[in-house]
């Protein structure tokens, strides 16, 4: 066992360098392509074009950029949390062709977590997590690649595996760090009090496990991906709410919760409860079903093979706890709650950045191409399906093999859309 894990890790980081560096001479080549949106021309100077390095400058680096160099201005930028702006200005310091390789670094750094974490999930199953892993490299968009995600995927990764391996304080700051990133963070508040509270009760029915300090103790970590939310909102509140005698403060302060990232959503970018449904928007929304579609599978799925295998009644001489039973149910309440308000309260273009950044997306198209989702501790996703695959098998290796196909070629269009910043890459 061990020493195939040494194999699959040499094989990953093998592959991860080719990946990446095939992504990179894609973007560079599409760089060559005439820009859709010139912006990235009234930034850097002309001598700058084309370059890997101007190629990376699209859509939200424009406000990383500017964030950085000169502090929250407009109402818009509130949008954006501090953690990727204050990264850039620490990176400031590289020169400019090294700056570039610190996401390039954690998206790289990601896969070998994922390969961890479903590995510790999922013991009796490397080729599972090694499967997993693989997938994994193959980007949705970019912005995954080389943008704030990469970050967030890596910090969020860490903290899930720690708190897999029992370490909630180490967990909660990987999750506090996450939360700096991107808004989404504050979902990763379900995992340390899941692992502390929840899971130990739902094995043993014991109610010595919701005892006050282990709840208060709970409670305390799962405060801590919340933590960026509440600063952001708070210095927003001050900066817009609080203005000097003689000036309004703007419209929403005066909400029931003044939530500035709200407003710079719905106002700069329409983002709300089926705003972006329109006629005009179904082929984008087309393009993000596949993996709002698998994650929605998956969540549902788990959801109801977990919790089943919870609350049935025990065998004869059975034991009482389910080790590992309850593990992935956090993951997919993770997964079913962001895929549904990607699905009905987002762009495309967030939608794909931000479901590579869940385990369950890997675990998923993992599960569809292994025809048989493996074993997690002692509870089966399903059928034993060892002595012939049933029809029903063979279809989702099928739509296993569907899924990568799209992988593939949406993946290498959308870098060759970046490059030329077409959206909705």
């Amino acid at each position: 066992m061990a020493m195939r894990s040494r194999r699959h890790r040499r094989l990953l980081a093998l592959l991860t360098v080719v990946s990446r560096v095939l992504t990179g001479v894609l973007l560079y080549l599409s760089s060559h392509l005439p820009l859709f949106d010139a912006s990235p021309r009234t930034v850097l100077p002309p001598s700058d074009f084309p370059s890997l390095a101007s190629s990376l400058l699209r859509w939200d680096a424009f406000y990383f950029r500017a964030i950085a160099e000169h502090g929250y201005v407009y109402e818009q930028q509130w949008a954006f949390f501090p953690g990727m702006p204050l990264l850039l200005r620490a990176l400031a310091l590289l020169p400019t062709v090294l700056q570039p390789l610190a996401p390039a670094a954690a998206a790289s750094a990601s896969v070998h977590t994922l390969y961890e974490l479903t590995a510790l999930h999922f013991p009796r199953a490397p080729a599972f997590a090694y499967l997993a892993a693989l997938l994994s490299l193959l980007p949705l968009s970019p912005a995954t690649l080389y943008f704030a995600e990469p970050l967030f995927t890596l910090f969020s990764y860490k903290g899930m595996l720690a708190c897999a391996r029992k370490s909630h304080f180490t967990a909660s700051i990987f999750f506090f760090l996450a939360a700096t990133i991107r808004s989404n963070g504050i979902l990763l508040a379900i995992y340390v009090p899941w692992d502390i509270l929840v899971d130990p009760f739902l094995r043993t029915r014991n109610l010595r496990h919701l005892l006050p300090s282990t709840v208060l103790r709970a409670g305390l970590h799962a405060l801590a991906p919340l933590l960026p939310s509440l600063i952001h909102q708070a210095r927003a509140y001050r900066a817009f709410c609080l203005p000097p005698p003689g000036l309004a403060a703007p419209e929403w302060c005066g909400r029931a919760l003044p939530s500035i990232y709200t407003h710079a959503q719905s106002t700069y970018w329409r983002v709300g409860f089926l705003t972006y449904w329109t006629p005009a928007q179904a082929p984008n929304i087309l393009l993000a079903l596949p993996v709002l579609a698998l994650l929605l599978w998956w969540s549902a799925t788990t959801l109801h093979t977990q919790i089943t295998a919870l609350v049935r009644p025990p065998q004869s001489g059975a034991p009482k706890d389910l080790p590992h039973a309850p593990s992935l149910i956090p993951h997919a309440l993770h997964a079913l709650v962001l895929a549904l308000t990607l699905l009905l309260a987002a762009h495309t273009q967030i939608a794909l950045r931000l479901a590579p950044a869940l385990p369950a997306t890997a675990w998923a198209g993992a599960a569809l191409l292994a025809a048989q989702p493996p074993p997690s501790g002692s509870v089966h996703w399903g059928p034993d399906v060892r002595g012939g695959k049933t029809k029903a098998h063979a279809w989702r290796a099928r739509l296993g093999r569907a899924w990568v196909g799209w992988s593939v070629v949406w993946g290498a269009t959308s870098v060759v859309l970046w490059g030329a910043f077409l959206p909705p890459a």
